[in-house]
């Protein structure tokens, strides 16, 4: 039975994808009321609060929609240098 040698760069790709999207995750993170109070405070002052709280949601809601665009894309490209290592290894296992 042979061993299969491992593949370095495919771990280091891996881990380093894997603590990216743990950071991105981590960043984005804050808590329901620490937004609320932030809000409150921002708007307090304003004479449409309501509209200021709206846009304050809208413009939180769009961040975290675009931290779980840029965490797909991350997912994506470390999944397509995957395949890349992977055809690499095959061919060059074919010329030996």
């Amino acid at each position: 039975m042979t061993k299969k040698p491992t593949n370095h760069l495919a771990k280091a790709a891996t881990s380093l994808f894997g603590s990216v999207l743990v950071t991105l995750t981590l960043a984005s993170c804050t808590t329901a009321g620490e937004d609320r109070h932030d809000d409150r405070h921002r708007c307090s002052h304003d004479r449409h609060y309501d509209d200021c709280m709206y846009m304050q949601q809208h413009r939180r809601d769009r961040e975290q929609l675009i931290n779980q665009e840029r965490a797909l894309i991350n997912a994506e490209q470390a999944r397509e240098n995957l395949r890349m290592l992977r055809e690499i290894r095959r061919k060059r296992e074919e010329h030996h």
